[in-house]
This record gives structure tokens, C-alpha cells and sequence, in this order.
């Protein structure tokens, strides 16, 4: 079962950013990054995070800058595995599902709960990872049964061609 090992935090406030790092650093577990552009993230994808923090607008880190849209795009595509949360200031539902529409995990509203909401997307996504790790066990499990099974029907109609397998059971 693969677990959180990586997560980066991409936002072009400074303040948010360190915010939420110092809010999920009591976990130990994570190696936390954080990256003031989206472009800055996209050039360190080669280090597989699993979690993406991903800031909507990046007003910030300059003219030319992609947004938020954009970059999940670009993670989606170079790593389709890596969950990417979106984290923006606007509170409107067409964001949110155009965020989800592209592939992002949930959309947190920067908010008062935002960091509480944060840690409890991480723990949904551990749990999805574990639930799709017991899919597949489940899976193969039942194509093993299956494979057992039809070995022994085709073990059992050997057996009876070939006479080791009467019809009556000889005490009738």
C-alpha cells in the first residue's frame, strides 16, 4: 500500500504558505515543499509528490504566470497518481467544480477552517489510498479463486474421462 510521503505546498502568498507548512509539520511523516509558483512546482514534479496544495490565483507571482487551472492541468498530466488540492480565496461553487472537473481532489476555501479542512482532506486521501489498495488485493484474490475453481472442474472431468470417477458411488 503506497503512503503520504510527499507533499507540496504551492501558493504565491508567502504568509498562506508558511501558514499551512507550520500547521501540517506536527506530522512527521510528510516531507512538506513549499514553491511560491506553480511554474517553481511543475520544474519539481520529478519528485513525485503524492498531495498538492495548490493556490487558484497566483496574482502574486507575476504577469505571465499560469493559474491555478492551468498547473493542475500540467500535474495531472505529467503525474495523474499525485492528488492535487485547490486552495483559493473565492467561495464560489463554479470554481470549485471547475477545479474538481479537472481532476483536483477537494477545493478548501481559504477560511478560518481551512487549515483543519487541509488535514482532513490529507486523511481522506490516505484512506482512499488504503481502500484502493484493499480493491486490488480483493481483485486478485478473486482471480485467484476463480483460476482454483476452474482447475478444479476441469481436474474433476479429467478424472471421470479417464474412469477414476464413477457415476454411482459404489455403495448404491
Amino acid at each position: 500500500m503506497k503512503t503520504v510521503k510527499t507533499i507540496f505546498i504551492v501558493d504565491d502568498d508567502p504568509m498562506q504558505a508558511m501558514m499551512l507548512q507550520d500547521y501540517l509539520s506536527k506530522y512527521s511523516t510528510f516531507t512538506l515543499t513549499v514553491f511560491n509558483s506553480g511554474e517553481e512546482c511543475l520544474k519539481n514534479l520529478d519528485k513525485s509528490p503524492d498531495i498538492v496544495f495548490l493556490d487558484y490565483n497566483f496574482d502574486k507571482a507575476g504577469r505571465n504566470a499560469m493559474d491555478g487551472i492551468e498547473i493542475l492541468k500540467e500535474i495531472k498530466k505529467a503525474k495523474p497518481l499525485t492528488e492535487v488540492v485547490m486552495i483559493s480565496g473565492q467561495d464560489r461553487i463554479e470554481v470549485a467544480v471547475n477545479t474538481i472537473k479537472y481532476g483536483a481532489f477537494d477545493y478548501i476555501v481559504k477560511s478560518e477552517s481551512a487549515f483543519h479542512r487541509s488535514e482532513n482532506v490529507i486523511f481522506n486521501i490516505i484512506k482512499r489510498m488504503k481502500l484502493q489498495g484493499e480493491a486490488r488485493l480483493y481483485k486478485k484474490l478473486t482471480l485467484l479463486f476463480g483460476v482454483c475453481l476452474l482447475g478444479f472442474i476441469l481436474l474433476v472431468v479429467i478424472l471421470y474421462q479417464m474412469g477414476y470417477i464413477a457415476k454411482s458411488p459404489g455403495w448404491i
